[in-house]
């Protein structure tokens, strides 16, 4: 299969070793061809989330797995079990398959669908942009973990006194069966090619489902995952959870549209990666370069080598 159309001098920079390697070039993010390329390459050869079982019937060529619904368009694509590794091995203590949806938000975002993963996996900009998140996370906190699947994930801790992710720090909800001590004292944040995000808290899962629109425009579906036990509690609202992200992705969505801006730029120029805090950026960058580089979807993302980012083998194990 042939590259993307996109400078491939500009792609090697992007899977150079951690320390050495840049984002990804301007057009990456703005070209109707790459777009067009990535609808054939990556979407139609790679499992796409459509949603949750609940509100889609499985048909041929889907398959449910921890409660959502995947398809491939393309028969002879990538193999699901390659895709996703160890992915559902992590997500299994949240039961994902139990939970149901208690509440759904949807955003139309002026920005490339890429950028949001990148956004995703950085917490460099919380501290400018997020005063509510700060307020209940150390934006410096977390770990890597083992990654088997094309997917780029890690934690972050909770501040001491803090029951979930809401603009309180409290819960109005209960704890998810099963979780282990540390799991309720940190929110995981997994980026799932090509187009599911997954927030595990300790009482709920975020999600936040993404279709690209146009280079230059996204469509997200956010939905709220609770535990039925939660459900059942007498006057039971999930807006603490929902006003919280709410709020936080709104802040997101600026951000991600300023950079959409500054990549349509004449002056745009791709910077290095910081090893202090794009661990997950320069996964997630040069996973895609990689299957820029290599015609198809791309193969498991590069973890840094690096004291920043300490691996526990499992986020639910030891």
């Amino acid at each position: 299969m042939s590259v993307a159309p996109i400078d491939r001098d500009a792609l090697q920079r992007c899977v150079s070793p951690f320390g050495l390697s840049y984002g990804l070039p301007g057009a990456a993010y703005t070209s109707p061809d790459v777009l067009a390329w990535e609808r054939e390459r990556f979407f139609d050869r790679s499992w796409v989330c459509l949603g949750r079982v609940g509100t889609h019937r499985r048909a041929a060529g889907q398959i449910e797995r921890g409660g959502w619904v995947f398809a491939r368009r393309d028969s002879d694509g990538i193999g699901d079990e390659e895709q996703f590794g160890n992915l559902w091995d992590h997500i299994a203590p949240w039961e994902p398959e139990r939970l149901a949806v208690a509440a759904r938000h949807s955003y139309e975002i002026a920005a490339n669908w890429k950028l949001i993963h990148e956004n995703y996996q950085e917490c460099y900009h919380c501290s400018e942009i997020h005063p509510e998140l700060c307020t209940v996370t150390p934006p410096d906190s977390g770990y890597s973990i083992d990654i088997q699947g094309l997917y780029v994930a890690g934690p972050m801790d909770l501040f001491d006194g803090v029951e979930t992710m809401s603009l309180d720090g409290r819960s109005g909800g209960v704890p998810i069966r099963g979780l282990r001590d540390h799991q309720l004292r940190e929110v995981g944040y997994f980026g799932i090619f090509p187009n599911l995000l997954i927030s595990p808290h300790p009482d709920y899962v975020l999600t936040h489902r993404i279709e690209p629109i146009a280079p230059d425009r996204s469509f997200v579906e956010c939905e709220w995952l609770f535990p039925p036990e939660a459900l059942e509690l007498d006057g039971f609202d999930p807006t603490y959870a929902v006003d919280f992200w709410d709020v936080t992705n709104r802040e997101d969505w600026a951000a991600c549209e300023s950079l959409q801006r500054a990549a349509a730029s004449r002056g745009h120029r791709a910077g290095p990666m910081s090893t202090v805090w794009e661990g997950g950026v320069y996964m997630q960058v040069g996973m895609i370069a990689d299957g820029y580089l290599r015609g198809d979807v791309p193969g498991r993302p590069e973890q840094p080598s690096s004291t920043s980012y300490p691996r526990r083998e499992l986020l639910h194990g030891a």
